[in-house]
Formats: C-alpha cells, sequence, structure tokens
C-alpha cells in the first residue's frame, strides 16, 4: 500500500516544530492516524536536517511495524496508546519546546492565565515521572486523557509537551499555543503575580468564539 501522503504530511509536521523552535535536531516526535487506521511516525534518533519523508515509519495500533526504513520512534508506546484508546484523536506531536520543559520540570500545572493556554484546555496537567520511551510513559498518558475529557496538551515531567488534535496542524497549533502561552505567563511570573481568568471571563471568551 502507498503511505507517501501521509509521510509527507507527517514530516511537513515535524519541520514545522524545528522551524517554529519548539524541537531540535532529532528530539520529539510525531504520528498520524492513517485512513486504513494504521500510524504514520516518525524515526527514531535521526537528525531533521537529513530527515525525509520516506523514514517516516507506518505501524499498527498495537506497535507493529508494517512498514519502515528506519526504527520507529521510541515513544511509539505512548503515541499508539492515545491514537488506540482514544478515536477521535488523530495526530500528536511531543515537542521539547525550552518553556514547556521549565514548566514540566516544576512539576505544577499551568493555570489558564491567559487566552492560548485557555485554547488547549488549561490548566495543564504535568504527568506523574515515567521514563521516556517505556510502557509507563504510554500509561501516564492515557490517564491524563481519560481524567480530563478535551485535553489537548499535556506536560510529561522533566521532559516536554503533548499536544493532539483532530489532525496534524490542530496537534501542531495546539503545541505553539501552549508554548507561546507559558512563554508569556513565564515573563508575567517575572514581573508579578499573574491571575487565571475567571470564570466569568472564559464564559465571556466561550460567547465571543461561538
Amino acid at each position: 500500500m502507498n503511505y507517501h501522503a501521509i509521510q509527507d504530511q507527517v514530516y511537513e509536521t515535524i519541520i514545522k516544530l524545528c522551524d517554529a523552535g519548539l524541537t531540535r535536531l532529532s528530539s520529539g516526535n510525531v504520528s498520524a492516524r492513517t485512513e486504513g487506521g494504521l500510524v504514520a511516525i516518525t524515526p527514531s534518533a535521526v537528525k531533521y536536517d537529513v530527515l525525509s519523508p520516506g523514514d517516516i515509519a507506518i505501524v499498527d495500533l498495537d506497535g507493529r511495524v508494517i512498514q519502515a526504513a528506519k526504527k520507529p520512534s521510541s515513544e511509539m508506546p505512548m503515541h499508539t496508546a492515545i491514537l488506540r484508546n482514544f478515536p477521535n484523536i488523530n495526530a500528536i506531536c511531543h515537542s521539547h519546546s525550552p518553556h514547556a520543559i521549565a514548566f514540566a520540570m516544576l512539576g505544577e500545572e499551568v493555570p489558564a492565565a491567559n487566552i492560548e493556554l485557555w485554547q488547549c484546555g488549561a490548566p495543564v496537567p504535568v504527568a506523574p515521572w515515567a521514563c521516556p520511551g517505556t510502557e509507563a510513559g504510554a500509561r501516564v498518558a492515557v490517564q491524563i486523557f481519560r481524567e480530563r475529557p478535551g485535553l489537548k496538551v499535556f506536560l510529561l515531567r522533566k521532559h516536554g509537551l503533548v499536544s493532539v488534535g483532530d489532525s496534524l496542524n490542530n496537534a501542531f497549533e495546539y503545541a505553539y499555543a501552549a508554548e507561546i502561552g507559558m512563554q508569556a505567563y513565564y515573563y508575567a511570573l517575572t514581573l508579578g503575580r499573574p491571575e487565571p481568568l475567571t470564570p466569568q471571563q472564559i464564559e465571556e471568551i466561550k460567547r465571543a468564539y461561538s
């Protein structure tokens, strides 16, 4: 079967993450559900300046390799677990953006202090520590989304950020919005004590966006 279209889309998304400064070198990873219910995912330990669309691996929802020029991402267990358990999620971006890593190190959820963070479903939770690339990491990711239906972004403890969407564009946009929101929140913390959006303000935003 020809997977060129979805491989191109996953490749373009990881390059967009790099160009936006949300990840670098070979850090982070991207996956998307294929039309046939498989998963296209970036490879492991391949620097993005030499990555090609043909390097994007195709696996099934249990992580079995269907087609791969290179080994699939070490974070494949997390990606496949999310896609297997949540049929409404079609794409995942795992980024290593600086402000997301900073708040992931603190281990405290990030409040809905601005519109960008609210759009991501803030407060943004921090998952309990789990070693990257393990089934434990997959379990904590699934647990987060089960506890917070509708959440678009969460932080991996001392690690980075995971964003999800119904398309690769959505997942990328949530990763970008989250980093901008966390950067602004970080700056505000250096200046004073920023207050989260109030329930009334959130209702006003919802009405304006509806």
